[in-house]
């Protein structure tokens, strides 16, 4: 039973890796392409998914808030400000992938998104 639970972890470990690999391809390949458009649409797609992972940051925190029954060492209010400030990271790199997607949209030919 480990010895299943070992191969399907390395399993999923490696098809991250791979479709990670895929991704960073996919964006050199605009890169190189001068795909201004098709780069827009990357990083407005980054922020957006940026933004979901700040909002469930936000919600953790405020779980924590509702239950102030202590967790291990850290006090639950040390771990609301934990995960608001993991959440305020997020929503800071979205808005750079927010500036970079409209660095793009303006280097394209039309200055829009097809």
């Amino acid at each position: 039973m480990l010895n299943g639970r070992w191969a399907s972890m390395i399993f999923a470990i490696g098809l991250l890796l791979v479709l990670q690999g895929c991704v960073e391809a996919s964006v050199q390949r605009m890169i190189n392409a001068n795909d201004h458009n098709g780069l827009a649409g990357y990083y407005a797609q980054q922020a957006q998914e940026l933004r979901v992972k700040a909002k469930a940051w936000e919600m953790a925190a405020e779980s924590y808030e509702k239950h102030s029954e202590p967790h291990g060492k850290t006090e639950p209010k040390q771990h609301a400000a934990h995960c608001r400030a993991i959440a305020r990271n997020y929503l800071k790199a979205a808005d750079e992938a927010d500036e970079l997607a409209g660095e793009h949209r303006a280097m394209s030919p039309t200055g829009m998104m097809q």
